[in-house]
């Protein structure tokens, strides 16, 4: 494994992170990707509900949750896999 994976491995840098963002930010953004009307009533409880669990989440866990709600709101068809 590289050590780019580790963070505790190498000194970060600025360009290392992402740009902040706020709450409003993030339900802005889950606003234009929710696929229909019922997908947008649902943001605000989503970023809601993300909100009170962000204490107890690392910035993994978060940002799985933050591409998960994107997922979920623009219904994306699923793809069966190509067998091997």
């Amino acid at each position: 494994m590289s050590a780019s994976i580790h963070p505790a491995a190498a000194s970060p840098q600025a360009a290392d992170y992402l740009p902040p963002m706020t709450y409003a930010d993030f339900e802005a953004a889950l606003q234009l990707v929710a696929s229909d009307r019922q997908h947008r009533v649902m943001v605000p409880f989503l970023v809601s509900g993300l909100r009170k669990q962000a204490p107890f989440m690392n910035g993994q866990a978060m940002m799985l949750e933050i591409l998960c709600s994107a997922a979920c709101l623009a219904d994306l068809p699923m793809k069966p896999r190509a067998a091997a």
